[in-house]
């Protein structure tokens, strides 16, 4: 019996400890991943600045401009009109601006290499020596022809700024853009003897970059 209370008091020394430590364990520290980048592994290489053009197309387009009588009380929508038609090859280019470094990632097997956005250079070229223009007036009553040519030809640049920027027209560029971007990046790490094996990735910045 001698022996009970010193291995009671041990107990309950011991059993004090574990709820010591576990509240000093809990209180006042938190713990966290915090993500390092290896700068060792980081490539950055220098460009010339600028804008890099990358991607061109050239298309035919076709536009339409209408203008028909306003009347300030009657309905004159079933009155003649007037329709020009201009059909001309539209020489649409992309480019990007360049910063002054580029940041090329490791990912894997690969790096990854994040652009800006594909930009449209305006305003669109388009050819006019083979651009045509036809006037059509519905009946005598139509309003002026060269009146309504005149706003065609002047809506026509904004008309295929709006088509060159529009996502359909980026969406076709890609491919050929992001070629472009590796090469000139390869040639560039080259040229500050940085080589290396493995491919690059690239993505064009924007809402959702890949």
């Amino acid at each position: 019996m001698k022996h009970v209370v010193p291995l009671a008091l041990a107990a309950i020394v011991a059993a004090t400890a574990v709820v010591v430590w576990q509240q000093v364990g809990t209180v006042g520290t938190t713990s966290e991943r915090v993500e390092m980048l290896d700068p060792a592994k980081v490539e950055l290489i220098r460009t010339p600045g600028g804008f890099l053009q990358v991607t061109a197309m050239a298309k035919v387009e076709e536009f339409g401009w209408q203008t028909g009588w306003a009347c300030p009380i009657l309905d004159c929508t079933r009155l003649p009109k007037t329709i020009s038609r201009v059909r001309v090859k539209a020489h649409y280019s992309y480019g990007i601006p360049l910063a002054a470094e580029w940041r090329l990632e490791p990912q894997g097997d690969h790096y990854r290499l994040v652009v800006p956005p594909l930009q449209l250079q305006r305003p669109v070229a388009f050819e006019t020596t083979s651009m045509e223009v036809v006037t059509t007036e519905s009946s005598v009553l139509s309003p002026a022809a060269p009146a309504n040519r005149e706003n065609a030809l002047r809506h026509l640049g904004p008309e295929l700024a709006q088509r060159g920027a529009s996502a359909a027209y980026l969406d076709a560029q890609q491919k050929n853009a992001e070629q472009t971007v590796r090469e000139f990046a390869k040639k560039w790490m080259l040229e500050q003897g940085k080589r290396t094996e493995r491919p690059i990735k690239v993505v064009f910045s924007g809402p959702n970059p890949g």
